[in-house]
Order: C-alpha cells, then structure tokens, then sequence
C-alpha cells in the first residue's frame, strides 16, 4: 500500500505549475506587439538628439513595415487556419466515395484473377479506328479491342473478362493496357481511363488519396469520372 508521504506535495506541483507558468510568461514577453513598437518610438522622440532631429518620414516607414509584417504573419495565420478547414472538408467528402467506383487515366492494373477490367478510351477528332490491347507481363497480348468506322463515338468503352483470345481464363496478375488511335496509316498512343472500386480515402503530404482495387492509391485530383 502506497503511503500519503509517497505522494507529491503540494508545495512540489505548485513549484512545478509556476515554473511553468513563468517558462509560458517569458515566453510572451520576448515578444514584440504593437503596443511595445509605439513605446519605443516615443522613447525615440524623448531621446533624440535636439540639433539633429529625426524626420517623420522615418517614423512613418517604421510604422509601415512594422503594420506589414503583422498583417503578413495574420494572413499567413489565417491561410493556415483555411487550409486546415478545406482539407477536413475535403476528406469528410471524399469519404462518400467509398465502395463508389471511379474512372483514372492509368494504362496499367492489378487484375484479380476474376471480375473484369472496365475502361475507356477518348477518341481523337479525325480518328478512324481504336485499337485497345490487353498486354501481359511477358508482353504477349492476350486480348484486343477494335472499333471502326461507325462504331466510334467521342469515346470507346471496352470490358475484358479475363479471357484470352484463344479462350483461356488468365491468371492473376499485372497487366498494361495499350491504347491507340488510328487515321490512315499513322497511329497515336492514347492513355485509356480505368474504372476500379474505392475501398478507403486518406491524407498524406500529397494530398488525398484514394485507394482503388486494382489501381492502387490514387491522387483525388487524377479522378475524371465517379460513378
């Protein structure tokens, strides 16, 4: 059993809280508030040498630079304060995106194994066909995608099952979807956006994050579409 003479005594807390408090008084006192700059002036013009007075202007350039650099630290202060409130806002939305499926321009994905890879890819004006391609690890294309002529809008959507062309359930893994648009002869690569689930949003110092099955953690501001 512990005994009253183990406990602190009053006299050691009340030590402790004023040094504390005079550590938090000294700490207030080294700084300089307005109120002090105009104390010091006036000491200024008591002080001040009769046959070489100083000019008002300098008084006033004192007092200039000292209202800007209080304003700049009040600003400074308060875009803090706002930074503070629109990244809070915007975490507290963006947590509406869970289990919400998104739209990112990214040309690769983990697939699963099951389910379908969904995307689509816009089409340049003046194209006259679309190829997207299904590209395995050893850089073997597995699956393919065309559209021509009519069939092409301002953008193509495609879904592949994880079956090859050939028939075969594709396994697991990571895959790079390549994207091109096709005008005569010439061909231009294209990023396809796809599609993937949000299962949870965080902050880091980059910003928002979301993270997408299949996809990875994805930048909030990277997300063309929300679904």
């Amino acid at each position: 059993m512990t005994g009253i003479s183990d406990s602190p005594s009053l006299t050691s807390l009340l030590g402790g809280a004023t040094s504390a408090t005079a550590a938090v008084n000294s700490a207030e006192q080294n700084m300089l508030n307005q109120e002090d700059f105009f104390s010091l002036m006036i000491a200024q013009f008591q002080n001040q040498d009769p046959f070489k007075p100083m000019e008002s202007g300098e008084f006033l350039g004192q007092i200039a630079q000292f209202s800007t650099v209080d304003g700049i630290n009040t600003l400074n202060s308060s875009f803090g304060d706002l930074r503070t409130q629109m990244t809070s806002d915007q975490t507290l939305q963006a947590s509406g995106l869970i289990d919400r499926n998104v739209l990112v321009p990214t040309d690769s994905i983990d697939y699963a194994g099951h389910g379908s890879v969904d995307g689509r890819v816009a089409v340049p004006t003046g194209a006259d066909r679309i190829t997207v391609e299904i590209v395995d690890a050893r850089g073997q294309t597995v699956r393919s995608f065309v559209a021509e002529g009519s069939a092409l809008g301002e953008t193509f959507e495609f879904s592949w099952d994880g079956i090859s062309a050939d028939g075969v359930q594709q396994p697991a893994a990571g895959y790079t979807i390549r994207a091109r648009a096709g005008q005569g002869q010439s061909e231009l690569a294209l990023t396809p956006e796809l599609a993937g689930q949000v299962n949870a949003v965080r902050m880091d110092g980059n910003g928002l994050l979301l993270e997408v099955t299949g996809l990875g953690d994805v930048p909030f501001s990277s997300v063309t579409r929300i679904a």
